[in-house]
């Protein structure tokens, strides 16, 4: 309908990963009139693709979300599908939130502004369910086809019958099956690497990266540990550096160790793996969906970048490996993001006439969001996570602000970050009943790349946020040594 009426639809995914299939979609339906636009492109591809924009030679963009700031002229509609994805918080320079950048363009182009998700953010059905947006629900699959039925399986369970492998014998039984139909699977966990830490048994050492304040990854690969914040590369350890054991513990699994693993077990059949290592070279994502869409049997193992939008006729079964992984980490979000990223694998499987199935293992199988998750119980999920947030003074019903200082001097972030707390604590006395919490500390990840990080973390209610919000930015915008970051509801508190 934006076509005929002579308008421009910008389409937006979460994933570069995603953009291929996105992409060839768009043109089997329009034809050629389709540009690209993200940052994996080179200088000369996204001047080509902004130069076709700008004239308007494409009549369609599709991208991740630096396409928000395309310069379309007659914007007809803004599609943000996943919209419930971190990934369209920008926590690098330039810092910005997609939907932010969206709702200004809805009302400065006048268009439409569409967000799509099986999961939706906590915040965002909120607001549909009050009326700010419009709330339009598709019940169903497309093809109509059930969703795939969610096998909890308890892994302390597995352990006490004598299985110590990484996958539960029914997840071993079902890829077999896969296997001998010759189908496809898809193994997710959303940790890349090998282990996620090589420490010393004797004497705890654990390798750190000596500019930030992480821990690093093995990857058996290289035989290299890497640090996934800075980049920074070292030899893996055979002898501990501090007491000269030879007693080398390996961490949490990562993408490798499950490939590693599945080799073991079917030899012959094709394994790819598609993570941030094996996509960083131009058009990888793309050669791996299109190797594991020609390859049958065949089982593609990944990270977060596989668990969403992709549709393989031929995936029957999907394993979540580690289920507990974002569980438990510390942000008001984890079980939100545990429900969403277990839903969104899941709908990988059985999306066409073939019966999907997912294996899902973990150590809290009574946890309440495997029951919400297994039945695909979006609704009653919202109700007591919204509950609980309403209870508790979080988002969406409370506003969080981090202010954030690095410098590479640690006295000077300190001082810095004290005086402005000082000038935070008058605003905090005189909205004294609106604030929730209050204090000053050290960042989680205390170093990143050379830069200490101390923050302010504050909670307040509603009623007077944006009021508070602005004489708590005046206390922060002026000159200082340090780099300031003013982050409202942030999406990583680490």
């Amino acid at each position: 309908r934006q076509l005929a009426l002579g308008k421009t639809p910008l389409m937006l995914v979460p994933e570069i990963s995603l953009t291929p299939q996105v992409l060839a979609n768009f043109k089997a339906r329009i034809g050629e009139k389709v540009a690209l636009i993200h940052s994996g492109l080179s200088a000369g591809e996204r001047f080509d693709e902004w130069k076709r924009i700008f004239f308007g030679e494409a009549r369609v963009v599709v991208g991740a979300r630096s396409a928000i700031f395309t310069p379309i002229e007659n914007l007809g509609i803004i599609i943000i599908d996943e919209e419930h994805e971190q990934s369209y918080v920008s926590e690098s320079n330039p810092r910005y939130d997609t939907h932010m950048v969206a709702e200004f363009r809805r009302k400065y182009n006048d268009c439409t502004l569409v967000f799509g998700s099986a999961t939706p953010s906590i915040e965002s059905y909120s607001k549909a369910i009050d009326g700010e947006y419009q709330l339009v629900e598709m019940p169903v699959r497309v093809n109509g086809m059930e969703m795939p039925k969610i096998v909890v399986i308890d892994m302390l369970m597995e352990m006490r019958q004598g299985n110590n492998q990484i996958f539960a014998i029914p997840l071993i039984y079902e890829l077999k099956n896969v296997i001998e139909q010759k189908k496809q699977a898809m193994i997710f966990i959303n940790r890349r690497g090998f282990s996620s830490f090589q420490r010393c048994r004797q004497c705890g050492y654990v390798a750190k990266c000596t500019d930030c304040d992480v821990s690093l990854v093995y990857h058996r690969t290289e035989n290299k540990l890497k640090c996934h914040y800075c980049g920074k590369r070292f030899r893996a350890l055979d002898v501990c550096p501090s007491c000269g054991s030879r007693d080398i513990k390996q961490g949490a699994i990562g993408t490798e160790r499950v490939v590693e693993e599945l080799h073991k077990l079917f030899p012959d059949v094709r394994i790819l793996r598609m993570d941030n290592d094996t996509t960083s070279k131009k058009n990888g994502h793309r050669e791996i969906l299109n190797q594991f869409r020609n390859t049958k049997p065949a089982i593609l193992v990944g990270t977060q970048m596989i668990a969403k939008g992709h549709d393989f006729e031929d995936v029957v079964l999907v394993g979540i490996v580690d289920a507990d992984q974002s569980l438990y980490q510390s942000d008001y979000r984890s079980i939100e993001r545990t429900f969403q990223l277990i839903t969104q694998v899941a709908g990988r499987a059985g999306r066409s006439a073939s019966q999907g199935r997912v294996i899902l293992q973990t150590y809290s199988p009574r946890h309440y969001v495997y029951r919400f998750a297994s039945n695909y119980d979006y609704k009653g999920f919202f109700k007591k996570e919204a509950n609980l947030r309403k209870v508790t003074n979080f988002p969406p019903y409370a506003r969080i602000v981090r202010i954030l200082f690095t410098h590479e001097n640690e006295n000077t972030v300190a001082q810095e970050c004290k005086v402005c707390y000082n000038k935070v604590k008058e605003v905090r006395d005189a909205y004294a009943e609106d604030f929730v919490y209050l204090d000053v500390m050290k960042a989680p990840l205390n170093k990143i790349k050379n830069k200490f990080r101390y923050q302010i973390m504050m909670r307040f209610k509603l009623d007077k946020a944006d009021e508070i919000e602005k004489k708590i930015y005046d206390c922060v915008d002026e000159k200082c040594k340090s780099s300031v970051f003013f982050e409202i509801n942030p999406n990583n508190l680490s």
